[in-house]
């Protein structure tokens, strides 16, 4: 079955911020492989950083496999396999604890694929609607989950920074699997907590109008303007018909 005439144009941006002294986020865009990935570190000591750019590094020679089933499987076994080596890592220096969340795209035909651990997450803007397709793993959700506390009260509180899930937190690790349906025009954004920390939905709804590199631009710049207290990443994807304009990446 051939694609349907549709093509990919996407870009990713990450900033420190302008407080962090390092940046623990890392990020994987390859409209030619079909493939979106964003991982924001955690443990501290630029430790984090080792976390997320190991899971960048196990995705660089990804390539889609002939079925959907077993390229599911492999995007999979690559979080799986370094979930394994940060774990085996922590055993021989105990006391490092790192980890990293995981937020990752992959489309095949007219259906793209999602996958996560953490926080870090994932839009679609489809007819003009921009929805959150990811649930974040973290104490803040699943206390809302449970009714435990309101939205409104999960905003502004103080543990707004625990994740329960995410690579090397956990020597089992289980990532969240969802999907839907690509007409050309829609757009998708995965980015780490440090986007939405600062800029409202309504305002990333916004910016999502634009093509992906102005998009992108525009988000960062708000993220910089509120304060960027966390480092921010975003990738911004677009379908767009083919011949209809130039690829960007």
């Amino acid at each position: 079955m051939a694609d349907l005439p549709f093509e990919w144009r996407s870009c990713g941006l990450t900033t420190v911020g302008t407080v962090r002294k390092h940046n623990e986020d890392s990020y994987l865009a390859s409209p030619e492989r079909r493939l979106w990935v964003v991982a924001d570190g955690m443990g501290g000591h630029m430790r984090g950083d080792v976390a997320s750019q190991s899971i960048i590094e196990a995705y660089e020679d990804f390539q889609p496999k002939r079925t959907v089933s077993q390229t599911i499987d492999d995007l999979e076994n690559r979080a799986l396999e370094v979930n394994a080596k940060l774990r085996e890592d922590l055993e021989h220096n105990p006391g490092h604890i790192m980890g990293s969340t995981v937020a990752m795209m992959f489309a095949k035909h007219d259906i793209a694929y999602f996958m996560w651990a953490g926080d870090s997450r994932i839009y679609a803007s489809q007819n003009n609607v921009l929805k959150q397709i990811s649930h974040d793993h973290s104490f803040i959700q699943e206390s809302v989950d449970r009714k435990i506390m309101t939205a409104e009260e999960a905003s502004s509180h103080p543990s707004s920074n625990i994740i329960t899930r995410a690579v090397g937190v956990h020597n089992q690790l289980y990532l969240d699997l969802d999907y839907t349906r690509v007409k050309p025009g829609d757009k998708f954004l995965i980015c780490s907590d440090g986007l939405f920390k600062d800029v409202v939905l309504e305002e990333i709804a916004q910016q999502l109008n634009k093509i992906p590199f102005k998009a992108a631009e525009g988000l960062i710049d708000m993220a910089l303007a509120k304060g960027a207290n966390d480092n921010v990443t975003v990738i911004v994807i677009e379908a767009f018909p083919i011949g209809s304009a130039t690829r960007q990446t």
